[in-house]
């Protein structure tokens, strides 16, 4: 009978320490590909509904079954629109679905006197392993123009992602084409 009494408080410890597993703290990459796949697919919704007017869309020749969308946030009607092999100088700030900016070259609300465009060859986005989607905007893109554009991972940096950005993620870039370079 002691040995009986003995063994429950036992038994209930062990129970206690199996029962105590350690806890993942959630992060903020947590069901990253999915997240990113439903953000798309609600910019697909609003599209497709028409409850945003300024939403366009249009299928990549990469890729025609995806869609990149983009809002015009300065039009030019007259501003010139560079070719494959052209390069360009681009101001632009990249961020993540949620918000957290990973890139950028202007850091105000607008570019300002003292930011610097980046210039890029188009046809590396490509042939380097480059953000497709870059290519296939800035050769829509009238100089001077301003788009809010949201590519899928797909045309971004696919399931490997890079350092910085992880795999499947959907970038969100606020970018304005300066200018088409003469080279």
């Amino acid at each position: 009978m002691n040995k009986k009494i003995y063994l429950l408080p036992l038994l209930l410890l062990a129970l206690i320490f199996v029962s105590c597993e350690e806890t993942k703290e959630a992060t903020k990459f947590d069901n990253w590909r999915a997240r990113n796949e439903g953000y798309i697919d609600s910019l697909k919704t609003v599209f497709d509904e028409k409850t945003d007017p300024e939403l366009k869309a249009f299928a990549p020749g990469i890729n025609p079954k995806l869609r990149i969308y983009y809002k015009k946030k300065i039009s030019n009607d007259t501003g010139a629109i560079p070719l494959y092999t052209d390069s360009v100088n681009v101001f632009y700030r990249g961020s993540f679905i949620f918000g957290e900016t990973f890139d950028q070259n202007f850091t105000g609300a607008d570019p300002g006197p003292f930011d610097s465009p980046t210039k890029f060859v188009i046809q590396t986005f490509i042939t380097v392993g480059g953000v497709s989607g870059w290519a296939e905007i800035l050769q829509r893109m009238r100089v001077g123009e301003r788009w809010l554009v949201y590519i899928p991972w797909e045309l971004a940096y696919g399931a490997s992602g890079t350092d910085d950005i992880p795999g499947y993620s959907t970038l969100i870039f606020d970018m304005q084409l300066e200018e088409i370079l003469d080279e």
